[in-house]
């Protein structure tokens, strides 16, 4: 659609915040404002219908106060409360839930939580659907604390969408077991289906999968360590990428599964690995491919798109991005870049802070 403008009158009392976006026939499509009581979290994913300004990542007294923002442009503000999805679930009080992620996907607002007692590390997920705001809490994993079973040992994070399905993954980590676990929630939290995906023929580069884009685990900078992949399910099919070394050669490699097997789908060259540092790998799932965060010497995004087997090295990305469309070009470097149908429109972000007038540029592909 285009590229979403924040402005501000420092002359007000009140923080109120204008948005514009601004389209691709060099006007915007609409404005709208909105009233934060404080700094804002954005939360989006590519090619949602909602993003979200969430007034605070962690819950505070039991609560999440947010603005709903829908493509179209409209406002809806609203306070929710976690206490009483929580307490019918297990009486679990949001003060001893560790929150790891939030995700917006294609029917609701996505909260995941690890609770820990003397017994167990329960995996926990709020949905919020989108129409009407109600919450729904479930648990997506229950495992036994301390124990040396390979199920037990395993860390569960959201993989994508299946139609209006949550797909959430986790990766088995031993032997003949290895691989990932998945389980697949409608929005309301019913398990619809489980399974388990081997790794054979995979054989990435050990690395931490950190958070990629604008989800609280980017915000946050939560981090999962010991990984060797990150499996994804995108465009109908089950993904898996991490980074592979051959020789001095580095790369970022997706598979795809095809008949119950990995099949090589699109690779990059990392061009600032450092083999001395500790390595970092996110993902995100866009609507033409999968954006790679690979964080080594520098950070670097990569982009693996769904029709070509030879992936882009986008060059340096922030782990919280709020600009995916970056990924889909090298051009235009330290260049804020949104794609639109048959060009891209570019913004220069040295002009901010700006007071009046900014620029864009549109370049045709």
């Amino acid at each position: 659609m285009g590229s979403i403008v924040l402005s501000r009158d420092l002359t007000l009392t009140q923080r109120q915040v204008e948005l514009t976006m601004v389209s691709g026939d060099a006007k915007s499509t609409w404005q709208q404002v909105y009233n934060p009581i404080k700094q804002t979290y954005f939360i989006s994913e590519d090619g949602g219908k909602y993003a979200y300004f969430l007034e605070n990542l962690e819950l505070s007294d039991g609560k999440v106060f947010l603005h709903q923002l829908s493509f179209a442009g409209n406002i809806k503000v609203m306070n929710v409360s976690f206490l009483a999805p929580l307490k019918r679930l297990g009486n679990f009080s949001p003060s001893d839930l560790y929150l790891t992620d939030i995700i917006t996907t294609e029917k609701a607002l996505i909260w995941m939580f690890r609770y820990k007692d003397k017994d167990k590390l329960t995996t926990i997920a709020v949905s919020m659907t989108h129409h009407n705001f109600n919450l729904y809490a479930f648990i997506v994993s229950e495992n036994v604390t301390g124990s040396s079973k390979v199920e037990d040992q395993i860390s569960w994070y959201i993989a994508g969408e299946k139609g209006e399905n949550i797909v959430f993954a986790a990766r088995m980590h031993a032997g003949k077991e290895a691989g990932w676990k998945v389980k697949e929630f409608n929005p309301k939290g019913v398990m619809v289906s489980e399974q388990s995906l081997d790794q054979k023929g995979i054989n990435f580069m050990a690395h931490t999968r950190v958070g990629f884009g604008r989800r609280g685990s980017a915000l946050l900078k939560r981090s999962e360590p010991d990984e060797r992949g990150t499996l994804i399910f995108a465009n109908g099919f089950y993904f898996v990428g991490g980074i592979e070394q051959n020789g001095t050669a580095v790369n970022v490699v997706s598979y795809r599964l095809e008949d119950k097997k990995w099949v090589k789908a699109c690779e990059s060259v990392c061009t600032v690995f450092n083999p001395k540092n500790p390595l970092e790998v996110g993902c995100l799932r866009m609507s033409e491919g999968i954006g790679w965060y690979v964080n080594s010497a520098d950070s670097e995004g990569h982009f693996h798109s769904f029709t070509s087997s030879v992936g882009i090295m986008s060059g340096s990305i922030d782990q919280a991005t709020s600009n995916p469309s970056r990924l889909l070009t090298a051009e235009f470097p330290s260049k804020f870049v949104a794609e639109l149908d048959t060009k891209w429109l570019i913004f220069d972000t040295k002009q901010l802070p700006a007071k009046g007038n900014i620029t864009f540029e549109y370049k045709q592909k």
